[in-house]
C-alpha cells in the first residue's frame, strides 16, 4: 500500500509517513525506518529498525533531556476499515520506550551510537530502536489497518510520530 497523497514519507524501506504529529514538531530526526518483510504479514515475525538522533540544535539541556528520556513512552494506536466496510474502533496501547521483552510476542531493544544495547534513548548521538513482533491472524479481522506510533516525553514533547497503513489478512470472522 502506498502513502496517502500529500503525506511526507519516512525515509527507508517502508510505507510509513510522518504523523499524526507534524515532522517539524518532532524532536527525534529519523534517518531511516526499515521494516521487513513488507508489507507486514500476519502469523509471522517481522522486524523494524528505526535509526535517528536528537540533533544538537534541538537539545538545549542534555542532562535534563536525558532524564526525560528515561520515562519516555511509546503509544501505538490501531484502527481498521474492514473488508466488509465496517470500521474497527481505535484501540491504543502505551508502553515505556525502553528495552523491553513482551514475552514471545515481541521485543523492543535500543542501541546507542556505539552499537551497545542500552535501557533507553540517549540525547546525544545516533539511537537505534529495534523491534521484532508478530500479529496473530486469529485476532485480526481482514481489512485496511492503520498503525499510529507516537513516542513522547513525560512533558508531552513528541520524540517521533509515524503512521503506517496496510491491508492485513486476518483469521477472525466478522
Amino acid at each position: 500500500m502506498t502513502a496517502p497523497e500529500g503525506a511526507l514519507k519516512v525515509p527507508g524501506h517502508n510505507n510509513a509517513t510522518y504523523g499524526p504529529v507534524p515532522k517539524a514538531s518532532q524532536l527525534f530526526e529519523i534517518e531511516f525506518l526499515e521494516i521487513t518483510p513488507s508489507p507486514v504479514p500476519t502469523d509471522r515475525i517481522f522486524f523494524q529498525l528505526l535509526r535517528g538522533e536528537i540533533p544538537p540544535s534541538k537539545n538545549k539541556d542534555p542532562a535534563h533531556l536525558d532524564k526525560l528520556l528515561t520515562s519516555a513512552t511509546l503509544t501505538i494506536t490501531l484502527s481498521a476499515i474492514l473488508s466488509n466496510g465496517e470500521h474497527e474502533d481505535e484501540t491504543s496501547y502505551t508502553v515505556p520506550l525502553r528495552t523491553t521483552g513482551f514475552s514471545l510476542a515481541g521485543q523492543l531493544s535500543i542501541r546507542n551510537s556505539t552499537g551497545a544495547y542500552v535501557e533507553h534513548l540517549s540525547s546525544s548521538g545516533h539511537n537505534d530502536i529495534l523491534t521484532d513482533c508478530q500479529l496473530p491472524g486469529m485476532f485480526i479481522r481482514t481489512g485496511t489497518w492503520t498503525f499510529k506510533v507516537v513516542a513522547e516525553l513525560e512533558d508531552g514533547t513528541c520524540l517521533f510520530a509515524i503512521t503506517l497503513t496496510q491491508w492485513l489478512e486476518g483469521g477472525m470472522k466478522d
